[in-house]
């Protein structure tokens, strides 16, 4: 039987196109409903979701839960309402960004008047997961799709009394304290400028986001461009994923061969090794947007490639990095 190649992935999810939004709630908890877009998926990322949601006053996300694998965020586009995180409750409106590192439990809730907006994320660990929900005494235990969730009481002892493991026989790092998991809109923290060292016209205004949260292998920011500059240079990573949503502004996207315009609501995914691409802030105002991907750190090994000027850079960790011509490799195969 014949069959049919994949066509490129779509990249760019527009505003207006991204279909009839799905509704949902939890199983564990009647005062859930949540509705919304996975654009990431529809944008043709794999290991991270992104999440364009949206709760209806007074309704909750999911329930109380966390994840011990799982990193998960929320950044607040619209409305207020309260976050439940571990045994505090924090008050949350626009421009407000949670990250949830593993073992952080949390729940988001509507105010009883307002809608809220939120974009919404994480990585998608596709082979094992284990989830707890602390007030309800159950731990679900995920395989691929298969779920198989336990009441805490069944739980049979794995060591003899007072045989514990000892800390640190697995590899386990030392405990660092409670993570900062909040991010007001007002306690960011001041841009850092970047300029990309093959462009002398490219400009970034960087904030970080998921790194003050607590979140090591997700990252998510902000990026201002300032009218008229490109941000970085026509690139492809060939291992990571990144993402970005327009928040304010207007600009152009290359995308491959394709040059779209781009403004607040739009989504763009980059799949690893998709097509080239950069974008560029229009000359009469700045480009601002979210922007996230896979965090790189001291043990990053990636390869990005910058076809238009035929350089291929490869990193081991985050400083040590080598860029050769793309021509000038001695064997191919």
């Amino acid at each position: 039987m014949p069959t049919t190649e994949p066509g490129p992935p779509r990249v760019l999810v527009r505003a207006g196109e991204r279909g009839e939004p799905d509704a949902s709630t939890h199983p564990y908890n009647p005062g859930s409903e949540i509705h919304g877009w996975t654009i990431s998926r529809l944008a043709g990322l794999e290991r991270l979701a992104v999440t364009l949601a949206w709760l209806p006053p007074g309704k909750e996300s999911f329930a109380f839960h966390l994840h011990h694998r799982e990193e998960e965020w929320v950044h607040v586009l619209g409305g207020h309402g309260e976050v439940e995180v571990d045994d505090a409750v924090h008050a949350v409106g626009p421009g407000d960004f949670l990250g949830f590192p593993p073992g952080v439990a949390h729940l988001v809730r509507a105010a009883p008047k307002e809608r809220l907006t939120m974009l919404m994320g994480g990585e998608v660990i596709a082979d094992v997961e284990v989830a707890d929900f602390p007030r309800l005494h159950r731990r679900m235990a995920r395989l691929g799709s298969r779920l198989s969730v336990y009441p805490m009481e069944s739980e049979l002892p794995f060591f003899p009394a007072a045989a514990e493991a000892p800390a640190g026989v697995a590899g386990e790092a030392p405990a660092a304290g409670r993570p900062r998991v909040l991010v007001r809109e007002g306690e960011r923290g001041a841009e850092r400028a970047y300029r990309h060292p093959l462009d002398p016209e490219a400009e970034v205004h960087l904030t970080a986001l998921s790194r003050p949260a607590g979140l090591v292998r997700v990252a998510v920011g902000l990026t201002r461009v300032p009218a008229g500059r490109p941000s970085y240079v026509r690139h492809v990573h060939r291992h990571d994923e990144e993402w970005m949503y327009v928040l304010a502004g207007t600009g152009v996207a290359e995308v491959g061969d394709e040059v779209h315009a781009i403004g607040p609501g739009d989504f763009l995914g980059f799949p690893a090794s998709g097509p080239a691409h950069n974008v560029r802030a229009a000359p009469g105002s700045d480009l601002a947007y979210l922007h996230g991907g896979d965090a790189w750190s001291r043990r990053t090994v990636e390869i990005v490639d910058f076809p238009t000027l035929g350089l291929r850079k490869t990193f081991v960790g985050t400083r040590d990095a080598a860029t050769f011509p793309l021509e000038a490799a001695l064997e191919r195969r």
